[in-house]
């Protein structure tokens, strides 16, 4: 406000920020709230969470897993939980950067905030090296990943002049 009613008194009009640069940390954050509600659902559901991933991955749904492998099933399910605490975990950090340093337009909080898309487009890509059964639709992270990362990427972006990126368009 400050620097508003100083621009004012020597008779410049102070410029308003524009649209990104006041709100995209809030969808920013309602983009992370996105993954720290898929890791509470992992952690709390197990395997059983999101049933396509495996039906894309192998072929069997967590209940033919359970039959067909019961030790190999708790050891999926084990894993699916701890992933899911790594998701929370995620969404914790991302929140705790936008909440204090990226809305206040430190530098660095926009750079750390680059981690969601790196990280998105990862696990996305990740699908890309393994064999994903022929007639089943792909696992749903293979292509949500690349929609949440390029959606935080243009949102970091558009922000970008905030943080003493090129105000010049793309």
């Amino acid at each position: 406000m400050r620097a508003n009613t100083k621009a004012a008194a020597d008779g410049k009009a102070a410029a308003r920020p524009r649209f990104w640069d006041r709100n995209s940390w809030k969808f920013l954050l309602a983009l992370v709230a996105v993954i720290g509600l898929f890791g509470v659902g992992d952690m709390v559901r197990g395997m059983d969470a999101d049933p396509a991933i495996p039906k894309g991955l192998i072929g069997m749904s967590p209940d033919e897993i359970r039959t067909a492998a019961p030790s190999v099933s708790r050891l999926v399910d084990l894993q699916v939980r701890s992933g899911g605490l790594h998701l929370l975990v995620l969404a914790v950090v991302w929140t705790a950067v936008l909440l204090s340093p990226y809305r206040r337009g430190e530098r660095w909080a926009w750079w750390v905030m680059w981690t969601y898309p790196g990280w998105a487009l990862a696990v996305s890509a990740s699908f890309l090296f393994v064999e994903l059964q022929p007639d089943v639709p792909p696992p749903p992270p293979a292509v949500s990943g690349w929609a949440l990362g390029a959606a935080t990427a243009m949102l970091l972006l558009a922000s970008r002049r905030r943080f003493g990126g090129s105000s010049r368009p793309i």
